[in-house]
């Protein structure tokens, strides 16, 4: 027989299959238990005589130049393998299959005892689907029992053949313009895992079996019939629930299988006819259960019209950028099938006890298949073992089982209700996690007059050559506050550069009973402006040195070191802990920057709770090395002196390894700084074992954490905004962290996770943190709709509490500690500043020329997008007058017009990266390159192929590169793994790739063989 083609999904198996050989992700098994005597003859005539009928079982798929072909053997003789070791199952199931050599239906009876044996089948999925092994189930039943008794066999002819099947097969241009459309910038499902996710996934299954019992199946049955759907739609509603319940989402992908089976002739066929069809789940205004199951049903009609389609076409035409450590378009699968006693081995004259059925194995991280067995549900989970652990699929079918139990009953019930913690779960996210000792009190002016008075003539602050006592320190602050014409409630903007006249500055403000302002001396005349006028000064406080980087404005100036007579009469004011004690301004989303009004009390607490978290004593010497227009400047500035340490502040002038030898000269025993902060001192030479670090305002990666854990004693991964008073979580890094957390909530502070309607979200669900407590702040001065919609009503805690939403996501770990997930809106941390991308492209915008911008970051570079005929070098100018530097994009990239996804929105993935653009054809040079550019030039019909052309942009897909690692073997004798095409995607790449293997492989010839080899290859390489 002339060789077939494949059908494309088969030619999606056969390129899997080639990707890992070894994966027994689509080995099909059924086992059965037989009870009594066993016929091998007749059983080994048997499925002799099934392997005859049935084309598809005699298929092998041999590769030709590159490409899959299908050839069908004719009928043979039948090896029926006989074991005597139980144990060897596991090995028969896994063992891998030779797609272009082996029998792909292999069957061994496993001997337990003289009447008791163990029928195990395994066939690869190319050419096998479920119908099939109900079908090969069913002829074996009636052909053993036949040929036991000398009879022929009676099934009847079989009315088509795998081959007519293969030949019909059409492409179906309606249906990928629906599923082009349907499926248009779907997302993948991200459920949270129990280890980290590998770069790529691996393929280590485990089957994990739970029943649905009888009573609970029938009442979910009738309930779903009440409703007018099946019980598959009603479960696959279920399950849609229980996934956005465990990941935080409400738009994903769902497979489910379809026959394939059009055709009447086909329905006695075994082969591979099944389709994975695709339902894009929409969970979207948090709906009732019945809302879903009527979108669900909906949506599952309109993919069942169009699933003759192919997936491995759906997913070429889709163009989707394949990730490697994750299956594309959907990660899950969902399945059900009815009356799954009739696909048990039934063998004449034997007791038979069905064993398992399906996949035991699978490419996806979750497989759901439901089986139907005389009423019970048979739940068959098989999951990813690299990403999940065996009672985390435990708790996710009890969790499917108690969903389905409270859905009869709450049909009209939101899922967000639906699927919301209870009992002992809600108990521990509320109160157990939150259990926090009581705020403290004693706010910071009366901390700092304790330390005053205990030791005045202890050393509070140093810089450079300059030092003060706690005693002159309180003198001068008390001498500037007496100067100052202000009273309290005021606000006063302090323009000084970090040094002891700043801190004097913000003492004196204290004292007076107003609020400071900090504003950077180096931000734009423009930025410096608006705060001073939003913020509603009534004074600015700067020096004779900094008064030029303040523009023209009405609000009167006080130089420090020029300042006006002493007010007669002076005194402190009395502070209460609601009172102000600064505001701080961060960047703005519409453009427009927002002043956080942080009070007294707010700040007490902060300093008990990190006080009690490193244990500060007044041997400390904390280096203050922040702009004072960086929240957490305030920790450095005021810890030390509320505890009775010293304080050293670094020249605003000092470079990373001036930093570092001061660290060393002064005896700074304690360091806070950002994770590109630390990078900087890492990379000048610190090392000290002594020091305790406290890293924060950006998320802290393993490898940093670890570098950090060499170099320091103690080391704190601390998170908090400014609107909840510097830092809300601390985590103690420990040795060797293989991901990093930000803990839990610190003294006097809650912290809850929720969903998108403000619901509790269960543990390890991302979700969106949500912080309450002593540290949160007054809200955003002048704004009172905007510190409506971003602090709200505290409905765990006490009446009239309130919880920020930080918009930063994160889920639960099972000991209380948070890890950080991102940003769920369109702000970022970029080098510890927080930056709303929205301020960026309002200002961008701003701009003459600027039709439309778009802001990101990439590879900790801020990058502008442009539409519009502005000059990159005018943008750039403009910003820098009225932006701090940064917020000012590092790159700016020119586009026609902003990419767009079908649904209007803006095409992310589309933007281009930002690397230098090629201005010139790069040749292929050397052998290796050349000769991959020849394959590359002639399997994608192109004229030239450049050494830094992208294999898959250039148009090729998961088929050609195994054409083109099948022509590296022919011409170079290269065996290259099919995954390396999508590790090494250029020319260059892959050519390095090449060589290294050669050479590898030439260093183990001797010189007869190299010569003989490289004459071999016609002189390329």
């Amino acid at each position: 027989m002339n060789p077939l083609p494949l059908s494309a999904d088969q030619e999606r198996l056969w390129f899997l299959h080639h990707v890992d050989p070894g994966d027994p992700s689509f080995h099909l098994s059924h086992a059965a238990r037989l009870i009594g005597p066993i016929d091998v003859s007749a059983l080994t005539r048997a499925f002799q005589e099934i392997v005859t009928r049935h084309e598809a079982l005699r298929a092998r798929f041999p590769a030709v130049d590159g490409s899959p072909s299908q050839v069908i053997d004719p009928p043979g003789d039948f090896e029926l393998e006989i074991l005597t070791c139980e144990g060897l199952v596991d090995e028969l199931v896994t063992r891998p299959f030779d797609l272009a050599r082996d029998r792909l239906l292999r069957v061994a009876l496993i001997r337990l005892g003289p009447e008791e044996h163990v029928l195990e089948l395994v066939a690869h999925h190319i050419v096998c689907d479920g119908r099939s092994i109900g079908i090969l189930l069913s002829e074996l039943s009636v052909l053993y029992e036949a040929f036991r008794k000398g009879e022929p066999s009676p099934l009847p002819p079989l009315q088509t053949r795998w081959a007519d099947f293969v030949r019909a097969e059409t492409a179906d241009g309606e249906s990928l313009a629906y599923w082009k459309d349907q499926l248009a910038d779907v997302p993948p499902l991200r459920l949270p895992t129990d280890q980290p996710r590998p770069a790529v996934a691996g393929t280590r299954s485990a089957l994990y079996p739970y029943t649905i019992r009888r009573p609970l199946a029938a009442r979910f049955s009738a309930f779903a019939a009440a409703a007018r759907c099946t019980p598959f739609m009603a479960l696959m509603a279920a399950y849609q629930t229980l996934l956005a319940a465990n990941s935080g989402q409400h738009d994903f992908c769902v497979g489910f299988p379809t026959a394939g089976r059009d055709r009447p002739e086909d329905d006695q066929l075994i082969g591979y006819f099944a389709n994975i069809a695709v339902l894009r789940a929409d969970l979207s205004g948090d709906p009732t259960f019945l809302e879903l199951m009527h979108r669900t049903r909906s949506r599952l009609m309109a993919a069942l019209r169009h699933r003759k389609l192919p997936l491995e076409r759906l997913l070429t035409a889709l163009d989707i950028e394949r990730d490697l450590s994750r299956p594309p378009l959907f990660q899950t699968t969902f399945g059900m099938t009815y009356d799954a006693g009739d696909q048990a081995i039934r063998l004449a004259g034997l007791q038979t006890d069905w064993l398992e059925t399906g996949f035991t194995h699978s490419p996806y991280e979750l497989k759901l298949d439901i089986f139907d067995h005389d009423g019970e549900w048979l739940m068959m989970l098989v999951y990813n073992r690299d990403l999940f652990d065996e009672s985390t699929i435990d708790r996710f079918a009890r969790d499917f089982e108690s969903l389905l139990s409270r859905i009869p009953d709450n049909p009209q019930v939101r899922l967000s209700q639906l699927t919301a913690p209870s009992g002992r779960e809600r108990d521990q996210l509320i109160d157990e996690w939150n259990r926090t000792a009581p705020p403290g009190r004693t706010l910071f002016p009366d901390l700092f007059q304790e330390q005053v008075e205990l030791r005045p003539d202890a050393i509070a602050v140093s810089c450079g050559p300059t030092r003060l006592s706690y005693a002159e320190l309180d003198r001068r602050a008390n001498e500037l506050a007496a100067q100052l014409d202000v009273r309290p409630g005021d606000r006063v903007a302090v323009c000084l550069p970090r040094s002891i006249e700043a801190l004097v500055a913000l003492l004196a403000v204290q004292r007076t009973g107003a609020a400071y302002v900090p504003v950077d001396p180096g931000y734009p005349a423009a930025r410096l402006t608006f705060v001073l006028a939003d913020c509603g000064a009534s004074l600015v406080l700067t020096s004779s040195e900094t008064v030029t980087a303040l523009p023209g404005h009405p609000v009167p100036t006080v130089l420090i070191d020029n300042p006006p007579p002493a007010r007669p009469g002076f005194t402190r004011a009395g502070i209460r802990g609601a009172d102000a004690a600064y505001v701080l301004y961060t960047s703005g989303s519409t453009g427009r920057p927002k002043g956080v009004v942080v009070p007294h009390a707010a700040l007490a607490n902060l300093l008990a709770a990190m006080r009690d978290l490193i244990g500060a004593t007044p041997q400390d010497v904390w280096l203050a090395l922040t702009s004072l227009s960086f929240d957490i400047s305030a920790l450095e500035l005021y810890l030390p002196l509320a505890t009775g340490g010293r304080m050293e502040i670094a020249d605003t002038a000092a470079d990373g390894f001036q930093q570092v030898r001061l660290i060393q000269q002064a005896g700074v025993t304690h360091v806070q700084a950002t994770p590109s902060g630390w990078l900087m001192l890492l990379e000048c030479g610190l090392h000290d074992p002594a020091l305790t670090a406290l890293v924060g305002g950006e998320a802290l990666g393993s490898e940093l954490a670890n570098r950090l854990r060499a170099a320091t004693g103690r080391l704190f991964n601390v998170y908090g905004p400014t609107e909840t008073t510097i830092w809300s979580t601390a985590w103690p890094i420990p040795a060797d962290p293989k991901e990093v957390r930000i803990g839990g909530p610190i003294r006097g502070t809650q912290v809850y996770v929720v969903g998108d309607h403000l619901e509790l979200v269960r543990q390890g669900v991302p979700g969106e943190l949500l912080i309450g407590g002593a540290g949160v702040a007054h809200g955003y001065l002048g704004r009172p709709a905007l510190t409506a919609e971003r602090f709200v009503p505290d409905p765990y805690g006490s009446p009239g509490g309130r919880l920020y939403r930080t918009g930063d996501r994160v889920r639960w770990h099972d000991d209380g500690s948070l890890e950080f997930l991102g940003r769920a809106d369109n702000q970022v941390k970029l080098r510890g500043h927080r930056i709303e991308l929205g301020e960026v492209e309002a200002a961008c915008e701003a701009v003459p020329g600027v039709v439309a911008a778009v802001a990101a970051v990439h590879d900790e570079n801020l990058i502008a997008y442009l539409v519009g005929d502005a000059d990159s070098d005018g943008v750039r100018a403009a910003l820098a007058e009225r932006l701090p530097a940064y917020l000012v994009p590092t790159r700016f990239i020119r586009l026609e017009a902003l990419p767009l996804t079908p649904n209007g929105k803006l095409d992310q993935r589309a933007l281009p990266a930002p690397q230098a653009p090629e201005t010139r054809f790069v040749a292929p040079s050397g052998d290796a390159e050349e000769l991959i550019a020849d394959i590359w030039r002639e399997l994608l019909d192109l004229e030239r192929v450049s050494a830094a052309d992208d294999f898959f942009r250039l148009g090729g897909h998961s088929l050609l590169a195994v054409r083109v690692t099948a022509r590296l073997r022919a011409i170079a004798g290269v065996e290259l793994p099919i995954m390396t095409m999508f590790t090494h995607r250029t020319v260059a790449e892959l050519a390095t790739v090449v060589e290294e293997r050669l050479l590898k492989e030439l260093s183990e010839l001797s010189d007869e063989e190299a010569e003989r080899l490289l004459d071999g290859h016609g002189g390329k390489l």
